[in-house]
């Protein structure tokens, strides 16, 4: 009997449950919408190797990266260390836990690509009929482009160039030059004019890496008049040839003829030593970074130009590079990466480097500096392949011992026989 009476009344209740179900009232397609929203997709975290605090810009721009995409991603914008960045990025490749932007020399990327460990970007720049390869000085990209693929961009480009003391040029009745060449034939000429009124012409640092960039600049130059840039920079040009034979002789001669300032020690003159001199109205011409000419210029108290570097060929060339970024081939999501590396490079970020002063290597960018406008016209001639980088030992003798060789030791020949020494035990290798 218990049983029967539990059976009716659980068909009772079940009755109930359903008479209830099928008059529930409907809900409104708002409600629907209210219980069937997902949850937004969480943001990717990106980690940007590339805040350089070193550059009055670099706070800057990495904010506005991470204001641009701050819906998307959560991007971390890290400080490049300097002393040990190559080993910093190995570190995060082959732990497999690389960033996803590096920041890295777009010249010196073969470090990184001949083991694998740089993304191809080649695919990102060809889409959309290559709008991001056209957004770049066409030059400057050529610096992260090994074997025809492109593995970097390139930011803000350096290269050595000439600041001259126009008032000097007008006391020695020489013209500033103008545009982006200026012969050696016409230097020469200038520099006469200049020790007749006992001014010396030229002061060229031999610290920081800048001892080998009169004649460095001018290898390169008369390669380029031979088509050969590529294979001197590799080695595949012996030492002793004609191009190296003139550019170490027109630079000897400068020092020989008391040109250099301040004329016995000219070889050995610090970069603070030169500023100095050309502050003090000693020097007509001083050599410069591109990167700090500004900040040069600001302390001067008389009238200062950007002039052509001297070309020993037939088209400027100086030596040079660019700060830069590149994606690690393990990167957890390659295309957030390059999406971000994108943002970086759009000229809305990059205006922010050009206003700042910097030349940029983004097309789009204004600047109201003719500081930057006359840098900005040398793009084409940097340069970034010398032989100088063929191995360290040709890099030590090439910047720091061939100028003293060339001038105070046994001259021109001495100095290629010595290179080509080094030359052929590179290459043999």
């Amino acid at each position: 009997m218990k049983k029967k009476l539990f059976s009716v009344v659980s068909l009772v209740l079940i009755a109930v449950m359903l008479f209830a179900a099928c008059n529930k009232p409907a809900q409104t397609t708002d409600e629907k919408a209210e219980t069937t929203t997902e949850e937004p997709a969480a943001k990717k975290d990106i980690k940007f190797y590339g805040k350089i605090v070193e550059y009055s810009s670099g706070e800057a721009t990495c904010l506005k990266l991470e204001e641009l995409l701050a819906d998307k991603y959560n991007i971390e914008s890290l400080q490049v260390d300097w002393g040990n960045l190559e080993q910093v990025i190995r570190t995060g490749i082959g732990g497999g836990e690389p960033c996803d932007i590096y920041n890295y020399w777009p010249q010196y990327l073969s470090t990184f690509t001949d083991s694998g460990m740089a993304l191809d970007l080649t695919p990102y720049m060809d889409a959309d009929g290559g709008a991001w390869r056209d957004s770049f000085d066409a030059n400057l990209l050529g610096l992260a482009t090994y074997d025809g693929k492109i593995y970097g961009v390139p930011t803000t480009p350096n290269f050595s160039c000439l600041v001259a003391n126009v008032d000097l040029f007008k006391e020695a009745g020489v013209d500033v030059p103008e545009g982006t060449y200026w012969s050696w034939d016409d230097f020469l000429a200038a520099c006469e004019a200049f020790k007749a009124k006992d001014i010396f012409p030229w002061s060229n640092p031999s610290d920081n890496q800048k001892a080998n960039w009169i004649f460095g600049n001018g290898i390169m130059g008369l390669a380029k008049d031979e088509g050969k840039v590529e294979a001197v920079a590799n080695g595949e040009v012996p030492c002793t040839d004609p191009i190296f034979e003139k550019a170490f002789t027109l630079t000897k001669e400068l020092y020989d003829k008391g040109y250099m300032y301040p004329g016995e020690g000219a070889v050995t003159l610090t970069t603070d030593e030169s500023r100095a001199a050309f502050a003090q109205g000693k020097v007509a011409l001083s050599s410069e970074v591109a990167a700090g000419i500004g900040a040069v210029i600001e302390t001067l108290d008389f009238e200062a130009a950007i002039v052509p570097w001297p070309s020993m060929g037939k088209e400027t060339t100086v030596t040079g590079g660019a700060d830069g970024l590149f994606i690690p081939s393990n990167v957890k999501d390659p295309d957030a990466a390059v999406e971000v590396l994108k943002t970086y490079t759009s000229p809305e970020v990059q205006q922010i480097n050009a206003d700042y002063g910097f030349v940029v290597a983004v097309k789009g960018t204004t600047s109201d500096d003719p500081i930057v406008t006359k840098l900005s016209d040398f793009g084409f001639a940097v340069c970034a392949q010398e032989i100088a980088s063929l191995d360290a030992v040709m890099t030590d003798y090439y910047r720091n011992q061939a100028l003293s060789d060339l001038v105070l030791g046994d001259g021109v020949q001495a100095t290629m026989d010595k290179m080509e020494e080094i030359r052929q035990q590179v290459t043999a290798e």
